[in-house]
């Protein structure tokens, strides 16, 4: 007897699913397309969600707190914000995972120091240094504060 791998007509696309969120967390908007690429059943794609989501496979508010956590150092949180948002994720969650952030502003002065490692400290840099921060997602006032220290 030999082992052959099932075909893809013989996996259920419910297991496909189960595999697609088990390879990396995923929101319920993401399952969503994912499904919505995959057939036009809708009845098929609200059952197979129910059950993910039954089996917590699917889960809004673990995915912010994950997100979050693996992202506090790497984003700042108007950047957070917005990637969630796009991914699906309800304001409510996403301002309730966003609130485990204590404080940014050791990250925005690690990004001060990377910006300006190897430049002088001009009028020019001094706005473009603004606007990177800004583009990172860190808060307008946090900017402002952290480029007046490093500056003075």
């Amino acid at each position: 007897m030999t082992d052959k791998k099932p075909s893809r007509q013989q996996i259920s696309l419910y297991e496909r699913a189960v595999a697609y969120v088990l390879n990396m967390p995923k929101t319920e908007k993401q399952v969503r397309q994912w499904y919505a690429r995959k057939t036009d059943d809708y009845a098929l794609i609200e059952t197979d969600i129910a059950r993910l989501k039954d089996y917590n496979l699917i889960n809004d508010t673990d995915y912010a707190q994950m997100y979050v956590e693996a992202k506090k150092t790497k984003m700042g949180i108007g950047m957070i914000r917005n990637k969630l948002r796009v991914n699906g994720v309800a304001t409510e969650i996403i301002e309730n995972a966003v609130s485990m952030i204590d404080n940014q502003y050791d990250f925005a002065l690690s990004c001060v120091n990377k910006y300006m490692r190897n430049k002088d400290k001009t009028p020019e840099n001094k706005s473009k240094l603004f606007r990177w921060l800004m583009s990172k997602g860190i808060a307008y006032d946090l900017c402002a504060e952290v480029i007046d220290e490093y500056w003075h």
